[in-house]
């Protein structure tokens, strides 16, 4: 019987070991999968961000070459640049030390002594110049350098403390470099983004690799813009960063080798150059064959018995490769086929420790005695004695069992002390945390929110820039518009009087447009015009008022200004809706002195006490907003009012707490009031509270100091 069982244990522990092998590499798989989808879209990150940003500086050039300016760029260009004595051009006179040129605000440039810089040429390099020093700056938090290249080898190159075009040798050549001549016509025909080898840099000494985009009007070929990213970084990462027991490398479909744990030495000596092909490895060979067939996904090499996770990260087209040894299945495999063994090696043992127990009938009565006294001890009875008296292997086991069962009791007791103990440290920490987690997610609340509000200013301060521009051009003209207008139509007024017989076709031409309907027409046209590009103007300045970001410090402000801004910002809100009219604005405003504070900090409490009130507002027949301000000694004080229903006691007393809410799940935070009042007391140091009655309605009042301490 003993070896049937343990052939049996012997089989089952043989089908454990496959069955989980199996399991194993499926799941392996799976995980494999997304893990690998995940770190290439993360890994992608910086090189997507790179093209667009070259992109959109191309865009940008083609843009202010395509539009008239008042500007004369070809006199820019003249007044910029200085000829040195090696017959080129630069932005600096020769004699001026390089170091005192500002890098942090200004890129170099450099014209080639073989350039012949027309009118045309210096327009287009002007062009690049003028938005690579726009733009460079922002993007140097992500990218060091950003740059502008041209065929007549001139260069625009923006690099934050490298003034580059101001040391480089008068016959340098950049048509003849990588970083050039991949996007030109010749080797870039489809002019899509192009992407150099890596490269350590001669200057900063780091690893590099280069994005250039070619730069097209028409047919013409302007030039390139560029940028370097640093990866430094992600080499690091690609080396330290992986799963146990795996490793992880980078190569470009041509076969150059990025990034190895194993031949990094050799990368930098060849300077990014390391070709796959040229070194004795057959089983990276292998693996870069097999990245070429399937791209992307879990592949299974079976000549190295290893699993190879594949994906190709965005910009570059570079492979990232993660390989996995299957000796970390089998080991797991392993481990649970022994437990397996293990396990059914003592069930047999207990078995065959039974079988002989039961055969010896003259210790069936002391077992019985035995498993009695076994059965009192499980529900807690520990007054058993077993009869010792034996001086056989059961009389020491009876002693020994009453030995057991008074170090049971002495141990149960002693436990119930440890447990109760336990429960009480138990919940004294339960609640440290509960508080800690509670502080927590009051403060990520908080950040998450002041972020949000960081985001929005940025984006409506950029709205208003932009728009800023056009409308102005266009308000500007329309004067002119309505002018010259009124000119022709005195003209052809003029015509009529003086040539009475017209001929047939011009009469049958001036009933067919109405030509007295179009004269009056036009005229109040060109004035709805200009109406309308003056509330656009107004709606600018309130935007720009209200978004703030150049006060991040404490300074003067009309409060006025941004409370009106903060109103024409939540504008839509006011409007008709399903269960309420348009909401009325009552505006009693005081004389104020202009008023000391942080004005965008400000504006947000504002726009959040009044999207309260308005979302109190939601089912009133003739919902209506007041908001009063005066200014009593060295104080200001805002009142904002509505005639919603009101607030009870228990709401009213709970309103400026955390996450405190009455609206639906989903449609508010209860972070709203809170973050007010933080901005109102803690940073003005000044007052925020409520009065409500139900039924009528609800005011909260502001109170903050002339001058901030």
């Amino acid at each position: 019987m003993t070896l049937r069982v343990a052939g049996v244990i012997l089989i089952s522990t043989s089908v454990s070991y496959f069955h989980v092998i199996s399991n194993l590499e499926v799941q392996t798989k799976k995980q494999l999968e997304k893990y690998i989808t995940e770190r290439g879209q993360r890994e992608s990150i910086s090189f997507k961000l790179a093209e667009d940003n070259l992109t959109f500086l191309k865009q940008q050039i083609l843009e202010k070459l395509q539009q008239p300016s008042s500007r004369d760029l070809a006199a820019e260009f003249d007044r910029l640049h200085f000829r040195w004595s090696d017959g080129t051009f630069r932005n600096a006179p020769q004699t001026q030390p390089i170091a005192a040129f500002d890098t942090a605000q200004y890129p170099t440039s450099f014209i080639s002594r073989d350039a012949q810089m027309d009118a045309t040429l210096k327009r287009v390099f002007m062009a690049g110049y003028n938005l690579v020093q726009a733009y460079g700056p922002a993007w140097s938090v992500r990218f060091p350098d950003t740059y502008f290249n041209t065929p007549e080898k001139n260069s625009v190159f923006y690099w934050k403390d490298v003034p580059l075009n101001l040391i480089g040798p008068s016959d340098f050549d950049l048509t003849k470099q990588e970083f050039f001549y991949i996007a030109d016509p010749t080797h870039n025909p489809t002019r899509k983004p192009a992407w150099t080898g890596v490269y350590r840099d001669p200057n900063a000494q780091i690893w590099m690799v280069s994005v250039i985009v070619p730069v097209y009007d028409g047919d013409r070929f302007l030039g390139t813009t560029g940028h370097d990213i640093i990866l430094t970084d992600l080499l690091e990462q690609t080396i330290k960063n992986r799963l146990p027991g795996t490793y992880n490398l980078i190569f470009r479909a041509d076969g150059r080798l990025i990034a190895h744990p194993d031949y990094m030495d050799k990368i930098q000596q060849a300077q990014g150059q390391l070709k796959i092909t040229n070194l004795n490895d057959s089983h990276l060979q292998t693996i870069w064959q097999l990245a070429q067939n399937s791209h992307t996904g879990v592949v299974e090499n079976a000549q190295h018995h290893e699993f190879l996770a594949i994906t190709q990260l965005t910009g570059p087209n570079w492979y990232f490769v993660t390989v996995y040894p299957k000796s970390l299945l089998s080991g797991a495999a392993f481990d649970t086929a022994r437990f397996v063994l293990i396990t059914g090696a003592l069930a047999l043992l207990i078995e065959v420790i039974l079988l002989f127990s039961v055969l010896q009938k003259q210790v069936a009565k002391p077992l019985q005695s035995l498993t009695f006294a076994s059965e009192q001890l499980t529900i807690g009875n520990f007054e058993i004695n077993l009869d010792v008296t034996r001086q056989d292997e059961l009389g020491q086991l009876a002693n020994s069992f009453n030995s057991m069962t008074s170090q049971l009791k002495s141990s149960f007791m002693q436990l119930e002390q440890a447990n109760a103990e336990l429960e009480q440290r138990v919940t004294e920490r339960t609640i440290e945390l509960q508080n800690t987690v509670q502080e927590l997610h009051r403060t990520q609340a908080q950040m998450v929110q002041s972020e949000k509000m960081s985001a929005l200013g940025q984006m409506v301060a950029g709205v208003a820039h932009e728009i800023n521009n056009p409308i102005n051009f266009i308000h500007g003209n329309l004067n002119y518009v309505t002018n010259y207008t009124q000119d022709l139509l005195e003209l052809i007024e003029l015509y009529e009087q003086y040539f009475l017989n017209l001929p047939p076709k011009i009469e049958e031409r001036r009933a067919e447009i109405d030509l007295d309907f179009l004269a009056e027409d036009l005229t109040k046209i060109l004035q709805s015009m200009a109406n309308g590009t003056g509330r656009v103007r107004e709606i600018v300045l309130s935007l720009r008022n209200f978004s703030r970001l150049d006060e991040a410090d404490c300074k003067t402000v009309n409060l006025h200004e941004g409370i009106d801004s903060t109103i024409l910002f939540l504008q839509h809100r006011l409007n008709t809706t399903n269960q309420r009219p348009d909401i009325s604005i009552v505006k009693d405003y005081g004389i104020l002195p202009l008023v000391e504070c942080y004005a965008g900090e400000l504006n947000q409490a504002l726009m959040n006490v009044l999207v309260n009130a308005i979302d109190a507002l939601e089912a009133s027949s003739a919902p209506t907003i007041t908001i009063r301000t005066q200014a009593v000694e060295s104080v200001v004080m805002i009142t904002i009012a509505d005639n919603g229903i009101g607030m009870s006691g228990e709401v009213k007393s709970r309103i400026f707490d955390p996450f405190f809410t009455t609206k639906p799940v989903g449609k508010g935070t209860g972070l709203g009031l809170f973050i007010s009042y933080q901005i109102i007391t803690q940073r003005h140091y000044g007052k925020l509270y409520c009065n409500s009655v139900v039924g009528e309605g609800s005011e909260l009042c502001i109170e903050i100091p002339l001058k901030q301490m």
